[in-house]
């Protein structure tokens, strides 16, 4: 969202300005008020410090053309690397967002938190070497995990998802390997960032529910991430329902959402059924098929995920409910989490509520880990900074 910046503006203010879209010397003098020398004294030094680009943009009818000011992409990349149960996705792209790499590959996350870490590092090394880059190129990385983060310490809440990893600092693990910045945040956090940055115009209020072996979820409002008070906002997955778990969940809620609608426990409610169906992609590949019961299965699953997301979405009135993770490919789950929201939900509420799958795709998580990184380590103030150490050692 394009924002006003009450003068005096920072050559940092500035380029995140242009980062937000206001990518003319011009418009950035009407956002901000300053002076249009002023504007162009201090674009000249993000050009000459290798933060912005500037280049020909399309001529306007019966005018000059215009100049357009863009994110300098070749002055670094930055990593997102995210974990699931049984593979880590790692993500690499420059500094205006646009992807260089992205790859998937098995990892056992049981291997502990120290093994997998080295691994995740490893593996950008290895990404940035395929792309030409030094891992001094690189100037942040985001880490997703699939559990609760404690946002006050950068540790791991206790998850089935990541066995080991309870209270681990994960800060400190990365910091073995490298010293740039660094973010650990939930995945399903990640997923509303991409999301909302797909969004429709107007659309300021996004819900993203990640449903595969786990449950979570992210909300952003005003183009703003909420954590809560600790991290755990979004955590709907431990909410008591009806029905009798199969497995057990770490969060001591007896018939949690997660362990009686994950993907996970309805594989389980279908093998003790005497189904041979061993985990989510199973179940997609059935459902596919035609086949009844694991159809019925997912519906059952879904209806109960409305019923809980449907006292969450009339108190946050979202504009859109938004589904990524494995579960977002079944078509029945989909419906019956979206009919039982049209059915519970106020009409007040969905009178502006579009419930659909996600538009990230499967790398929605990273590409949510690289926005946030980027908007996290290029703040007005590290650029400033980044800025007056460059011009002391020169």
């Amino acid at each position: 969202m394009k924002q006003r910046v009450d003068a005096p503006a920072s050559p940092g203010a500035i380029f995140n300005l242009v980062r937000q879209g206001i990518d003319t010397r011009g418009a950035i003098a009407r956002a901000t008020g300053l002076a249009a020398s002023t504007v162009s004294q201090r674009v000249e030094t993000l050009l000459q410090e290798g933060f912005l680009e500037e280049r020909s943009g399309a001529a306007p009818t019966g005018g000059r053309r215009a100049r357009e000011l863009r994110v300098r992409g070749d002055a670094g990349v930055v990593a997102a690397a995210t974990l699931g149960a049984n593979h880590a996705r790692v993500l690499l792209a420059n500094l205006s967002g646009v992807p260089l790499s992205d790859a998937e590959a098995a990892l056992d996350v049981a291997a502990g938190p120290e093994a997998v870490v080295a691994e995740v590092w490893t593996r950008i090394r290895d990404a940035l070497t395929a792309v030409g880059k030094a891992p001094d190129d690189l100037r942040g990385i985001a880490l997703g995990l699939p559990a609760p983060v404690d946002s006050r310490t950068g540790s791991v809440a206790s998850s089935v998802q990541l066995p080991g990893w309870d209270l681990v600092a994960v800060y400190e693990l990365l910091g073995a390997h490298t010293q740039v910045p660094a973010l650990v945040e939930n995945d399903a956090n990640l997923l509303a960032v991409a999301e909302a940055s797909l969004a429709d115009r107007g659309a300021q209020h996004l819900l993203a529910v990640k449903i595969g072996s786990r449950i979570g979820s992210g909300f952003i409002s005003g183009g703003t991430l909420h954590q809560g008070a600790s991290g755990a906002a979004g955590e709907i997955s431990h909410t008591p329902t009806s029905l009798t778990s199969l497995i057990p969940c770490s969060c001591g809620t007896e018939n949690c959402l997660e362990s009686v609608a994950s993907g996970s426990a309805i594989a389980a409610r279908l093998r003790a059924e005497g189904r041979d169906v061993r985990g989510t992609a199973d179940l997609l590949e059935l459902a596919s098929a035609g086949d009844y019961e694991v159809i019925s299965a997912l519906r059952d699953a879904g209806r109960l995920v409305g019923e809980v997301l449907a006292e969450i979405v009339n108190f946050l009135n979202p504009h859109a409910v938004v589904f990524g993770g494995a579960l977002s490919a079944a078509a029945p789950f989909v419906a019956a989490v979206r009919g039982t929201l049209f059915q519970r939900c106020l009409p007040v509420v969905t009178a502006v509520l579009d419930v659909r799958v996600g538009r990230a795709g499967r790398s929605a998580e990273a590409l949510g880990g690289v926005k946030l990184v980027l908007e996290r380590t290029f703040t007005p103030e590290a650029v400033d900074q980044a800025i007056a150490r460059r011009r002391s050692r020169a």
